[in-house]
C-alpha cells in the first residue's frame, strides 16, 4: 500500500510540474513584462562544478566573467525527485547571474534514498559545500553574513530544518541571514530539529499557492507558526493565488516554482524526460519567487527586518498586468496566519499521515477571512 502511495504522489507531482510548463502563444496576456517597468539584468555568466557521488553530493554554481573574489551563497533545495539542476535553472541563473554563489545539494538517488536520510545528506553536503568554497582554491569565496537557504517542496521543508540546525555548532553549519520557503511538503514527520531553534535574527519567507493539491498549506503554517523564536517583523507569510483572465492562465500549483534551463542540465532525474519537456516562465517566476526573494535576501544582507523588505508592500507583491491593462491578482501578504485564507484541501496528498491530535489541533484552529484584494 505504501509503495502505491508514492507512486500516486509521484504521478502527482510529475502531473503537477506539466500543468505548470503548457506554453502556448500569449493571447490576451503580456507575462513577459516586467512588474513596474523592472528590466533583467545580467551581471555575470555561470560557472559550474559537480563535486562528489551519490545522494551527498552536489552543485556548485558560481559567478563569472567576471568572477568576483567573495559572493553571497544561497543553498538551494529541490523537491522530491527533482534531482537535476536544470528543473530549476532559470531560477538558480537568475540568482547566479546577479551575482551570487548557488550550491544545488543532491541529497537523494531517487527512489533508491529514504526520506529520513534527506536531512542528514543535506548537512553533509552543505557543510561540505562550504568547506570546499572556503578553500578559495579556483571558486569563489562566500562573502561574511551573506548566506541564505531557498528550497521548494520537500526542499522547503529541508530549507526549516537546515536553518534551525544551524544554531547547533555540532552540525558545522554556518547561520543563514535568510531562509526562503516555497510550497513546502514534509515527505516523513521529523521531531528534530527543533524548528524554535531558527535562530531570532533569521528572516522567513513562506510561500504557498492557492491551488497546490499536492501539499496545500499544511506544512507551510507549520513551519512558519513553529518557528516561534523568530518574530513577527522578521517574517512574512505569503499566498500566491491564480489568475486566468488571459492565457496561459497564471496557476499557483505546486510545481510553479520550476522553471527549465536546459543548459543546466545533468542528465539525471527520475521524471526527467517528463520534466526537461516544460518549464515555462512566467509572472510567478519573475515577480513572485524571484523578486520577492531578491528582496528578502537584500534585506537579510543589509541586516534588515522583513518590515523593512515589505516597506514598499505594492512592489513587493506586484505581479504586473495583463496586455488589456488589468492588473494580475496579486498575493496575500502577512505577518499572521490569522489573515490568510485556508488552501483546501489543507493537507494535500500524505503518504505519512498526521497524528489524530494535531489533525484535530490544526482543525480546530481559528478560521481565517482574506484582509487583502
Amino acid at each position: 500500500m505504501r509503495f502505491r502511495a508514492i507512486l500516486a504522489l509521484t504521478a502527482a507531482l510529475a502531473a503537477s510540474t506539466w500543468c505548470h510548463g503548457q506554453t502556448e502563444p500569449l493571447q490576451g496576456s503580456d507575462l513577459d513584462r516586467r512588474p513596474s517597468g523592472e528590466r533583467e539584468t545580467r551581471k555575470h555568466a555561470v560557472k559550474r562544478y559537480e563535486i562528489g557521488q551519490g545522494p551527498r553530493s552536489f552543485w556548485l554554481f558560481e559567478p563569472d566573467k567576471p568572477r568576483p573574489e567573495r559572493a553571497g551563497v544561497v543553498v538551494f533545495l529541490h523537491g522530491w525527485f527533482a534531482v537535476n539542476p536544470a528543473f530549476y535553472g532559470a531560477w538558480i541563473d537568475h540568482l547566479v547571474s546577479n551575482g551570487l554563489v548557488v550550491v544545488f545539494p543532491r541529497y537523494q538517488n531517487d527512489v533508491g534514498t529514504q526520506p529520513q536520510d534527506f536531512y542528514p545528506n543535506t548537512v553533509t553536503a552543505v557543510r561540505d559545500a562550504f568547506g570546499v568554497l572556503n578553500g578559495g582554491v579556483g571558486h569563489v569565496r562566500p562573502a561574511p553574513g551573506r548566506y541564505a537557504i531557498v528550497g521548494h517542496s520537500a526542499g522547503g521543508n529541508l530549507a526549516a530544518q537546515i536553518a534551525a540546525a544551524s544554531t547547533d555548532p555540532k552540525t558545522e553549519l554556518p547561520r543563514p541571514r535568510a531562509v526562503v520557503i516555497a510550497m513546502p511538503g514534509e515527505v516523513i514527520p521529523m521531531r528534530e530539529p527543533s524548528l524554535d531553534r531558527i535562530h531570532p535574527s533569521t528572516l522567513m519567507l513562506v510561500m504557498v499557492g492557492d491551488e497546490d493539491l499536492v501539499v496545500g498549506d499544511l506544512r507551510g503554517r507549520r513551519i512558519f507558526e513553529e518557528a516561534s523564536a523568530v518574530p513577527r517583523t522578521h517574517k512574512r507569510f505569503v499566498l500566491l493565488r491564480s489568475d486566468r483572465h488571459g492565457y496561459p492562465p497564471i496557476v499557483a500549483e505546486h510545481a510553479a516554482p520550476t522553471g527549465v534551463n536546459r543548459r543546466l542540465d545533468n542528465g539525471e532525474g527520475f521524471f526527467r524526460s517528463l520534466q526537461m519537456s516544460f518549464g515555462d516562465i512566467n509572472a510567478l517566476d519573475r515577480a513572485a519567487f524571484w523578486k520577492m526573494t531578491d528582496m528578502t535576501l537584500a534585506a537579510a544582507f543589509a541586516g534588515k527586518t522583513m518590515d523593512d523588505a515589505t516597506a514598499d508592500l505594492e512592489r513587493f507583491r506586484h505581479l504586473g498586468f495583463w496586455s488589456d491593462g488589468l492588473r494580475v491578482t496579486p498575493p496575500i501578504v502577512s505577518d499572521s496566519l490569522a489573515t490568510i485564507p485556508r488552501v483546501i484541501p489543507v493537507n494535500g496528498i500524505r503518504i505519512f499521515p498526521w497524528s489524530s491530535s494535531t489533525r484535530s489541533r490544526i482543525a480546530t484552529g481559528p478560521a481565517s477571512e482574506a484582509v487583502e484584494k
